[in-house]
This record gives structure tokens, C-alpha cells and sequence, in this order.
């Protein structure tokens, strides 16, 4: 049901309304009308409403696997920040170690592997989805290795901006509702 229709029978209520208050010996057919009115289109909540809004694809997960996404989700932004505070003190170690803990290398551990097998997460997201993880995971090594290779905070500054470009593109794309 359409917005518009949902104002339309808050009118209709209202002209009752107004109508009635004014007397008259006609109530009872204009009484039928609002009730008809009100079975015809129900109101709709304004959160269903805003939902049909968000144009973003629905990643068909399970409640399992969302936390999983969720959790990695989490690591990533825990690495970024710990990167920025090595880049803001200058501590290249500290960068190093942050973006290494959510490189491809964290990402193809046993358990972390045996993890997404149990979840099925290869079936449950699209490839594009997984695409972007994967990109995500691999600019996270350069930047270790570029942290380990002296390189300036300037440069990692800009590879991190590149691949912040993803998680925005990923969050822009997709959405995580609870199943």
C-alpha cells in the first residue's frame, strides 16, 4: 500500500469525523463508509514503510551467519582504527600488527576456514559480495606490508581511504536485516 493511500483514508477519517460532528440523522451510512474505508487498506506501520524505502539488496542469511558477517564486519573497523592510531603516533609496528590481524592471511586460518564451511557462507552471499570482503582483506595486507616496508603514513593513509571506498561501496549495496 502506497503512502499516498494511507493519507487518503486518514482524510476520509478526518471528513468523517468533521461530518458527524455536525449532526444529522444520515450516521449510520457514513459510519459504513469509514469502515470500509479501513478494511480496504489497513494502515501500514511506518517501519514497514521505511523499509520498502532502503533499495538495497537483502543478503538471504541466516541469524548464524549474519553474526558472522557482523563479527568480521567488526574486526575490520577494530583494525582501522587501530591503524589510525599507529599512523597518528607514527608507531609503524602498531599498523603492521593491526592490518595483519585482518589480512587474507587471518582470513584462511583453519578455524576461521572451518568456520565458513559450517556456515555455508560461500552459498548464503552473492560473489559480488564476496568479492569486496576478499578486496577488503587483501588492501589490509598491503598495508601491513607497507607498514613493515617504512613506507610513509601518508601513503598507507591514502591505500586506507582506497579501501574505506569499499566498505562504504558494500554498506551503500547491501543490507544485513535480522532473519
Amino acid at each position: 500500500m502506497k503512502m499516498k493511500n494511507v493519507y487518503k483514508i486518514g482524510f476520509m477519517v478526518g471528513l468523517f469525523g468533521a461530518l458527524t460532528a455536525c449532526g444529522g440523522a444520515d450516521e449510520a451510512p457514513k459510519k459504513d463508509v469509514r469502515a470500509a474505508a479501513l478494511q480496504a487498506e489497513p494502515a501500514v506501520p511506518a517501519i514497514q514503510a521505511a523499509d520498502r524505502l532502503d533499495t538495497r539488496e537483502i543478503l538471504p542469511v541466516n541469524q548464524l551467519q549474519r553474526q558472522h558477517v557482523l563479527e568480521e564486519m567488526r574486526g575490520l573497523l577494530g583494525a582501522t582504527q587501530g591503524m589510525i592510531e599507529g599512523l597518528a603516533e607514527n608507531d609503524m609496528d602498531a599498523v603492521q600488527t593491526a592490518a595483519s590481524a585482518v589480512g587474507m592471511n587471518a582470513m584462511h586460518t583453519v578455524e576461521n576456514q572451518k568456520n565458513m564451511k559450517r556456515l555455508k557462507m560461500g552459498q548464503a552471499v552473492p560473489p559480488e559480495f564476496r568479492q569486496l570482503g576478499q578486496g577488503v582483506h587483501k588492501s589490509f595486507d598491503e598495508m601491513a606490508q607497507m607498514a613493515a616496508d617504512g613506507k610513509s603514513a601518508k601513503d598507507i593513509q591514502l591505500k586506507l581511504a582506497e579501501t574505506m571506498n569499499a566498505c562504504t561501496a558494500c554498506h551503500a549495496t547491501y543490507q544485513l536485516p535480522n532473519p
